[in-house]
């Protein structure tokens, strides 16, 4: 899983991005609704997360732009849903986002 509570704190795990598959880890990341998500880059490489919704009719809910080799990105929380994502530099990169909501939740396994 990709969250845990902390007394009353729920925080997301860390999502990484690698140079092999499934190049985000974990590839399908279950996060709480409306707390920081945050991706490091552990490659040499730059990489973005971008929204699969970018550049269509839909919304587009997140956008890194380049992250570089050792830095983060932090999206401040979604809404429950689905999310899929994709490295606008190198598309064979992909991941999805499992967001749920917290509320009536005191903790969730790991």
């Amino acid at each position: 899983m990709g969250y845990s509570s902390v007394g009353a704190e729920f925080i997301n795990q860390p999502i990484r991005m690698e140079h092999f598959p499934p190049y985000y880890y974990p590839h399908e990341a279950v996060v709480w609704a409306g707390v920081p998500i945050q991706w490091i880059n552990a490659t040499a490489s730059p990489h973005t997360v971008q929204h699969d919704d970018c550049g269509t009719e839909k919304p587009c809910l997140f956008d890194s732009g380049k992250v570089a080799p050792g830095k983060t990105y932090t999206l401040p929380g979604l809404p429950p849903g689905r999310y899929s994502y994709h490295c606008q530099i190198h598309p064979i990169m992909g991941g999805t986002l499992i967001v749920e909501d917290p509320k009536g939740r005191a903790a969730h396994p790991q």
